[in-house]
C-alpha cells in the first residue's frame, strides 16, 4: 500500500465566545471544526460549556429567580420596602400594597412566597420575554421575655382578636406551660413498650392465646 509523509504544524488561534442572555447551566457553545486537525480526516469542534456560578441573592430556576427575605413582625403587618440590586445593575424597590399581610411560612414544604411579574432572567432566544422574581418570606418573631408587659397591653389593644380572659379555679384546673417540641417525635413519647413480642404472637395466632370451649 502507499503511505504519506504529513509535516505537524502548531496554530494558536482565538476563539471569541459569545455567552447569549438566558443561556443556561451546562448550555453547550460549539465552535465547528476549530478541533485539531488530522489528515484525512474532518476536523472536530472545540466546545465550551457554560458553568453557572452561584450568586449570595439570587437563585435560578429557568427564567426564574428567587430571593429569601426576612421580615420583622412590625413589617409584616405594617408594610414593608427595600431596595433589590438587580443582576443587570438596575436597582429595584419591592413594596407591599396597603393592607397587605405577609404571613410566615407554613412549613418548609410550603413556604409563603409572592413574585414580582417579568423581573427574573431573560429567556434563550427570546430575550425580552422574562420570567418572574419569586421572593419567599419568613416572619421573625420576638423572643421570649423580648416584649415588656406595656408592649404586650399595647398589641393586645390594637390587633384583633386577642386571647380572652377565662375563669377557673387553679385548685381544682391544673394549669400548664409549653415547652419546645419536634413533630418529628410524634409517637415516640412514654415508656419503653415491652408488649410488641404479645402483639406480634397474637397476629400470628401463636399457641399462647386463650381458648374457648362449649360445654
Amino acid at each position: 500500500g502507499q503511505g504519506y509523509c504529513a509535516s505537524r504544524k502548531k496554530e494558536r488561534k482565538i476563539l471569541e465566545v459569545h455567552v447569549e442572555k438566558g443561556m443556561k447551566h451546562n448550555q453547550k457553545i460549539p465552535f465547528r471544526g476549530m478541533a485539531d486537525e488530522k489528515p484525512n480526516m474532518e476536523a472536530g469542534d472545540v466546545n465550551f460549556i457554560i458553568q453557572e456560578k452561584e450568586h449570595d441573592l439570587f437563585k435560578r430556576k429557568g427564567a426564574d429567580l428567587l430571593i429569601t427575605k426576612t421580615l420583622s413582625v412590625n413589617e409584616a403587618l405594617c408594610g414593608f420596602e427595600w431596595i433589590v440590586k438587580h443582576l443587570d445593575g438596575r436597582e429595584i424597590a419591592i413594596k407591599s400594597k396597603p393592607g397587605e399581610i405577609i404571613k410566615p411560612e407554613a412549613s418548609s414544604s410550603s413556604p409563603y412566597v409572592k413574585l414580582v411579574p417579568n423581573e427574573g432572567m431573560p429567556s434563550h432566544g427570546n430575550p425580552f420575554v422574562k420570567g418572574n422574581l419569586y421572593v419567599l418570606f419568613r416572619v421573625e418573631f420576638p423572643k421570649d421575655g423580648e416584649l415588656s408587659k406595656k408592649a404586650i397591653f399595647q398589641l393586645k389593644k390594637l390587633l384583633p382578636s386577642p386571647a380572652m380572659d377565662i375563669e377557673y379555679d387553679e385548685e381544682d384546673v391544673e394549669v400548664c406551660h409549653l415547652d419546645a417540641g419536634d413533630v418529628k417525635n410524634f409517637g415516640k413519647g412514654g415508656a419503653a413498650s415491652h408488649g410488641d413480642n404479645y402483639d406480634s404472637d397474637d397476629e400470628e395466632g401463636g399457641q399462647g392465646q386463650p381458648q374457648c370451649q362449649q360445654s
